[in-house]
């Protein structure tokens, strides 16, 4: 099992299970996450062509729920979701402890 299956099988036991950190991390219901210049971010639906969901900025209520989600991961999950969260500018770095 690769690290980012492994990282997928634990954010299944987190609920709930539709959140902006699903999305990045491939489980969600976006084939792809992108974020514009401006800061927003979009989604690519699975077999569409280009990013055509809007899905804004992730609110402070957004931030803190990932705070928490990557602290009832493992370790190395974590680090992982941590570094799929800053590839796509989420804005933040979280500090894995």
């Amino acid at each position: 099992m690769s690290k980012l299956e492994k990282l997928q099988e634990e954010l299944k036991t987190i609920e709930p299970t539709i959140d902006f950190l699903h999305e990045v991390c491939g489980c969600g219901q976006y084939a792809e996450i992108t974020r514009t210049s401006d800061g927003f971010f979009l989604g690519r639906a699975h077999g569409d062509i280009g990013f055509n969901v809007f899905l804004g900025k992730p609110s402070s209520i957004a931030l803190a729920r990932t705070r928490q989600y990557l602290k009832k991961l493992s370790p190395d999950s974590a680090a992982l979701a941590n570094s799929l969260l800053v590839k796509v500018g989420f804005g933040i770095t979280f500090t894995v402890i």
